[in-house]
């Protein structure tokens, strides 16, 4: 008997704090890129409270914004313009430099359009 694909990739499991920890930052930088629209959370409501959840794509997502603001001091509002850009034309050149290299990762990522589109 096959077992169903549970935990696809699109499936949001992992916590706020869970995903800081992968990432190495604090749950206040995610919910500042939450508040910018640079990820798009998936929340439940647990009681009284309202959870934020995360996919693995989200996760890929959130590594390749990480790569961008720490590695290569880029602004959310710069991060935000190259996505732009990226969205509105699509068959655009990028640099041949690990900056395009995380831009074309994070243009191919199911979340791309969701999130470009709501800033």
């Amino acid at each position: 008997m096959a077992l169903k694909n549970e935990f696809s990739k699109d499936k949001p499991l992992l916590t706020t704090s869970v995903v800081a920890n992968m990432l190495g930052i604090t749950p206040d930088r995610l919910r500042t890129y939450d508040a910018e629209k640079l990820i798009k959370t998936h929340r439940i409501k647990t009681g009284e409270v309202q959870k934020r959840l995360y996919s693995q794509y989200d996760v890929e997502w959130l590594q390749c914004l990480r790569i961008l603001v720490k590695k290569h001091k880029m602004s959310i509002s710069s991060i935000k313009f190259l996505l732009q850009v990226m969205y509105k034309n699509p068959k655009i050149q990028l640099p041949q430099n690990e900056i395009g290299e995380v831009l074309v990762e994070m243009s191919q990522n199911p979340n791309f359009k969701d999130i470009v589109r709501n800033f």
